[in-house]
């Protein structure tokens, strides 16, 4: 029964995604279902719940089931959705001193000496009326450490946001590459996902205006609330 759930699930949210049943589009009834599956009415019921509760779909009594799965626009610039801190909140996962690499070095200019060999990594998640919006890594310099240390559990500014508010210089985001990526097990289960779906992958660094490295970054934008567009340009290789 789980199988087959997951499976008619998967399926319908794939027509949701893709647009197959677009906005407002109203689905077949749940024995149209049934035949067109091949699963009981009990299947059905569960596969149409999960999509009600992850909000793909608003069910009328006595109207039918409709879908309302909207998602916002990602421009090819996708520093916009990163600096919106007008809705939301962040939550801050993970904060850990742990040794440079060759390229946190060379992109945060890190000096010989042992004490700034050390990056920290924070892991933050951005909400959107509590659905998981943006998953980001920070390997930020050892220049910002009592940033990190006085976070709390959860804040309505992104990191970098904070740093812009405490340094009085605003933070950029720059040397973006981006690709389309399946996640793992365990970030689809933290942005709610049942199955695999794409997601929008981006990373960078980041700065303040008179050219001070903060952080190199990634970002793993949930597939389920975004679609990218892009005007023309050449695809480049990911390096």
């Amino acid at each position: 029964m789980a199988l087959k759930f997951k499976s008619v699930f998967s399926l319908m949210q794939t027509k949701i995604i893709s647009g197959q049943w677009p906005e407002g589009h109203k689905i077949p009834t749940e024995m149209e279902l049934c035949e067109q599956y091949g699963v009981s009415r009990v299947t059905i019921r569960r596969a149409l719940e999960g999509l009600v509760d992850r909000g793909y779909l608003v069910r009328t009594r006595g109207r039918g089931s409709y879908v309302q799965f909207q998602r916002s626009l990602i421009s090819p610039d996708p520093i916009a959705p990163l600096e919106d801190d007008s809705l939301g909140m962040y939550k801050f996962l993970k904060r850990d001193l742990i040794e440079a690499t060759a390229v946190d070095v060379e992109e945060l200019g890190l000096s010989g000496d042992e004490g700034e060999q050390r990056v920290w990594h924070l892991r933050t998640l951005h909400l959107i009326d509590s659905v998981p919006s943006i998953l980001s890594d920070y390997y930020v310099s050892p220049l910002f450490g009592s940033f990190i240390g006085d976070l709390g559990e959860e804040s309505p500014l992104s990191f970098l946001e904070l740093i812009s508010r405490a340094t009085g210089q605003q933070c950029h985001f720059t040397s973006c590459r981006l690709a389309a990526i399946i996640a793992s097990d365990e970030i689809q289960t933290l942005f709610g996902n049942q199955g695999q779906s794409a997601n929008l992958w981006c990373r960078g660094y980041c700065s303040l205006e008179d050219g001070t490295p903060i952080a190199r970054c990634s970002n793993i934008l949930n597939g389920l609330q975004y679609e990218f567009s892009i005007d023309g340009g050449e695809a480049t290789p990911l390096t």
